[in-house]
């Protein structure tokens, strides 16, 4: 929390990286979402607030998506991230489109 990058967040930013680190248990780092829907469990947030907070998440290098959403006909599937500052797990029939990792993306050491 000490990171300019934690420091700087705006509160929608916040916001939703509180939910996808309430999500993570440990084992499941790139299993995390952050949906419309889940928003109203947690208070609500337009869709378009969402959709900037989770591209500031990125763009601050706090998350990283790790598949993207579909909506076809065959169903819809929503986007999944990972925490960068622990390792991405292996998440079994999840469809991920980035490979798991030994060692976090990122150190949130320092400022």
């Amino acid at each position: 929390m000490g990171h300019e990058d934690f420091r700087n967040l705006s509160p929608s930013a916040l916001k939703v990286l509180l939910v996808l680190g309430y999500q993570y248990n440990g084992k499941n780092n790139g299993d995390l979402s952050a949906t419309h829907k889940m928003m109203q469990d947690w208070g609500g947030m337009a869709e378009a607030t969402l959709s900037k907070a989770l591209r500031e998440l990125q763009e601050c290098n706090l998350i990283t998506k790790t598949r993207t959403n579909y909506k076809g006909r065959d169903g819809a599937r929503c986007a999944l991230y990972a925490l960068t500052w622990a390792p991405i797990d292996e998440c079994p029939g999840k469809m991920l489109e980035v490979h798991p990792t030994i060692a976090a993306p990122r150190k949130l050491s320092g400022g």
